[in-house]
């Protein structure tokens, strides 16, 4: 069985993956599923992984990322086109991009024996449904103006608008309200565009503590809402762990902007991974004790920022 999954929303094709290698591991363990890296993969471990049988699974699922560049890869693939229409195992083809036209005779095989998805970035009322299904996940609902203020500001990006209906949520259901405002959405753009939370965030990223609490006390006396800062902290620190991990991956690999990927790039190295972990792991605790009234707000900002 051939899939391919292609297109440039990153953030919809990452959620569809993690779809089917849920359902896939549900199916048939967690050692059915293997992950091969199409830009250096060679025809020897190809040739193995595809034909070789798992004694844990009936079955496997294979995911090859970007193999389009990869002319060896494809040219023995459609060299082979049968033993890959024909295998028991689901072979998952992940791009980025796919070439058009009668020259790219590997994406017309695909397109003709395989099952193919597209993923392009969601615009007008397919955009506006999806923040309308988003909000509802977290049991609060928006206004169709709210609606159109955060694709204004978001501009189709949904990693940046997932993670801001998630604070926008968690700040109306903390206020005991059902409803995204307008007004909510101001307050909380405004916050996002300030300057001061990114700067709290570069020195938090160079562990300089000093500089972050003259920082957070400035936003906290100039109206900043702390929980968003603290969610923001939380990503930022989440981001580092990622990009420590895997320091080679592309920003479209990781799902991350590249300027984000820049930034944390250089700032990854002030930490090691378990300094990272131990971070986030202390930001899950505190989120915990602020939510049962155990710590305040400020004072769990503070004992993270002593923690650097």
């Amino acid at each position: 069985m051939l899939y391919l999954f292609y297109g440039k929303d990153s953030f919809r094709l990452k959620k569809r993956v993690e779809e089917v290698v849920e359902g896939w591991k549900e199916k048939y363990g967690d050692d059915g599923v293997t992950y091969l890296d199409g830009k250096n993969l060679d025809i020897p471990t190809l040739r193995s992984e595809i034909l070789s049988l798992s004694i844990f699974s009936p079955k496997r699922l294979i995911i090859i990322n970007s193999i389009s560049g990869n002319a060896k890869a494809k040219e023995y693939i459609l060299d082979n086109e049968e033993i890959f229409v024909n295998s028991e195992n689901l072979i998952l083809f992940l791009e980025e991009d796919l070439k058009s036209g009668k020259s790219d005779s590997f994406s017309a095989f695909i397109k003709k024996r395989g099952h193919v998805e597209s993923f392009v970035f969601l615009e007008g009322d397919d955009l506006r449904n999806w923040v309308m299904q988003e909000v509802s996940r977290y049991g609060v609902s928006i206004k169709g103006g709210g609606i159109g203020e955060l694709e204004k500001s978001f501009k189709g990006d949904l990693f940046g608008l997932e993670n801001e209906i998630r604070k926008l949520a968690n700040y109306v259901l903390a206020e005991e309200r059902k409803e995204i405002t307008l007004a909510d959405i101001d307050k909380l753009i405004e916050r996002k565009e300030d300057a001061n939370v990114f700067a709290i965030t570069d020195a938090i990223g160079v562990r300089n503590r000093r500089l972050s609490f003259i920082l957070i006390d400035s936003h906290i006396k100039g109206g900043g809402v702390i929980l968003v800062l603290f969610a923001t902290i939380a990503t930022h620190i989440k981001n580092l762990m990622i990009v420590k991990e895997s320091p080679a991956a592309s920003p479209g690999e990781l799902s991350m902007n590249p300027y984000v990927k820049m930034k944390c790039s250089g700032q990854a190295k002030n930490f090691t991974i378990e300094e990272l972990k131990k971070l986030f792991n202390l930001l899950i605790d505190l989120d915990k004790k602020m939510k049962v009234g155990q710590i305040g707000q400020q004072e769990a900002i503070e004992t993270f920022i002593l923690a650097l």
